[in-house]
């Protein structure tokens, strides 16, 4: 497996993150925000250095996180109302979602792929809707539609879609993400497992929830949570999640994919090292 550095976790600067990631002997990265703006829509000056930096440092992208799919799902038609006021207002927030669903499949999906190409990552995460109230259960038909067009697009362009677990989505936990992993059942379409996410929705990532995922994993997201019984969750250096166990599985099942660190927590540089120093000894008590 290969340690890799969400850049933003680090320093909005990725240059800055890349030459840390060196120092600490890690060569890996995945990209997500750099300074105030999200991968791909990037101001081209900001855009010329990151590229700059890739190639002159010698660093591997292992995957890019534009945001894409983390929108709500519209329906199929706007809420109704016999108050016109109201109604007018059910119609724009649809409309609204519907404009921006239509942007993330015409627009930023293309551009994300580009920028994939271009920073040399073969693996484009994506996101599988905010349930937006709904409650937990089989996605949508057409929402599933649209994140399997989306994974024949990466297909045809070389790339692996990932859809992260996250809570508060259809794909919350690890059974609901391999859920839709099988209905999509395409070779390009796997999952980036986050057990932090999946914790804060009930899940037990490990063992349960990554028993469901499995066969599906091909990018981790290494931070912890303490989700108490009131369920107000808190990111924390080392929570709730059975990270030993999750290290140890992994390992055992030669597990060839990224490992990203993605903490959470300030400040970034010393709990990027902190959470890294980590992950390294439960590999290493892993591998003995």
């Amino acid at each position: 497996m290969k340690i890799s550095i969400v850049t933003d976790e680090l320093s909005a600067d990725p240059e800055t993150a890349f030459e840390l990631g060196l120092e600490w002997g890690v060569s890996h990265f995945e990209l997500r925000g750099v300074y105030d703006q999200r991968v791909p829509r990037l101001a081209g000056h900001v855009r010329q250095r990151l590229i700059r930096a890739i190639r002159s440092l010698g660093v591997t992208i292992t995957a890019i996180s534009p945001g894409l799919f983390k929108i709500p799902f519209p329906a199929a038609a706007p809420q109704h109302s016999n108050l016109g006021w109201m109604g007018a207002g059910f119609h724009r927030s649809w409309a609204d979602l519907r404009a921006l669903l239509d942007d993330h499949q015409n627009n930023l999906l293309p551009e994300a792929l580009d920028f994939a190409q271009e920073v040399g990552a073969s693996h484009l995460i994506a996101f599988s809707f905010h349930r937006d109230g709904a409650p937990a259960g089989p996605a949508p038909q057409a929402l599933v539609d649209v994140i399997a067009s989306a994974t024949q697009r990466a297909a045809d362009r070389g790339m692996t879609l990932l859809i992260e677990t996250e809570e508060g989505h259809w794909a919350n936990t690890g059974e609901s993400s391999a859920a839709l992993a099988r209905r999509i059942n395409h070779p390009a379409l796997a999952i980036n497992w986050d057990p932090a996410n999946a914790c804060i929705d009930g899940d037990t990532p490990f063992p349960d929830g990554y028993a469901s995922v499995r066969p599906f994993v091909q990018n981790v997201h290494f931070k912890d949570v303490h989700v108490p019984v009131d369920g107000a969750w808190t990111i924390v250096e080392e929570g709730d999640v059975d990270w030993s166990g999750q290290i140890a599985a992994l390992v055992a099942d030669h597990y060839t994919g990224a490992i990203a660190i993605e903490p959470h927590l300030s400040p970034s540089v010393s709990s990027t090292r902190k959470a890294l120093e980590r992950l390294r000894v439960l590999i290493k008590d892993a591998q003995h």
